[in-house]
């Protein structure tokens, strides 16, 4: 099974600029186009769909998002409207609870979940007692290697302006996951940056932006800014041996070129 993970799309209400400087609206059709030609088997959204959670940005998004090849599962991110990305997706999503946008969904060798750490108001992370109920009773009906999705990375990275809003009540979290070993890793977005961690034995792998990056400035007085650097998605190709992930990089890229000339190492 190969899954895409498609993050931060922070679509702008009419297809507006973001930031007097980033198309975000080209940059999620070229990310769309670019997954389509993988042959992807799911998309994973980890939130930040839109810019200020307006209805009119979900329309946009739902336009696009009706283009891709492949089934789709979506978490809200603090830029997002619970309800009304409920509302503007509702032919595109299917919530368990009436609140918060969890999902389940057992493959042939893995179970995939997805959490809802959006709080409404704030940008950091928290993950609702609810939800964490929720993610219980799902771990207990599976002992399927699990793969945890959510918006918030649970661990800091050393950018403050973002660890200052990444997921508030991670040990929250941790106390649901750890009777159980089938978690495997989790998947985050909000970051805007590649990046791979370990949270307690786990890997945590953030997904890289397709349209601007958060500037990777380790200075703690560092004024928030961003980059446009080469764009991608991650990719997961799950199958009875586990999980590997892998990033593939938007655009036109020279290559690919041969190693060998029949039998012989190119020189």
């Amino acid at each position: 099974m190969l899954i895409a993970q498609l993050t931060d799309l922070h679509i702008k209400q009419d297809g507006k600029i973001a930031y007097q400087k980033v198309d975000t609206l080209q940059c999620f059709k070229d990310a769309i186009e670019h997954i389509n030609a993988l042959n992807v088997d799911l998309v994973v959204l980890t939130g930040d769909l839109g810019d200020f959670g307006k209805q009119e940005e979900y329309v946009i998004i739902r336009q696009e998002l009706k283009k891709l090849n492949a089934p789709i599962r979506i978490i809200p991110g603090n830029h997002d409207h619970k309800v009304k990305l409920r509302e503007g997706l509702s032919d595109l999503v299917d919530y368990e609870h009436p609140l918060e946008c969890n999902f389940a969904l057992e493959t042939e060798h893995h179970h995939l979940i997805g959490l809802d750490s959006s709080v409404v108001g704030k940008p950091f992370g928290s993950i609702a007692k609810d939800s964490l109920n929720w993610l219980r009773e799902k771990l207990l009906d599976t002992s399927k290697p699990t793969l945890l999705f959510m918006h918030h990375p649970p661990i800091k990275v050393g950018v403050e302006h973002m660890d200052v809003q990444n997921l508030h009540n991670s040990e929250d979290l941790w106390d649901v996951i750890a009777p159980f070993n089938q978690v495997k890793a989790v998947v985050t977005g909000h970051l805007h940056r590649p990046v791979c961690g370990i949270w307690k034995h786990l890997p945590v792998w953030v997904g890289p932006s397709h349209s601007h990056s958060v500037a990777l400035d380790f200075d703690k007085e560092g004024i928030p800014s961003f980059q446009l650097e080469p764009k991608g998605i991650r990719l997961f190709k799950l199958d009875e041996q586990g999980i590997v992930g892998h990033i593939s990089y938007i655009g036109q890229h020279e290559g690919p070129f041969p190693f060998f000339d029949g039998s012989a190492l190119l020189d």
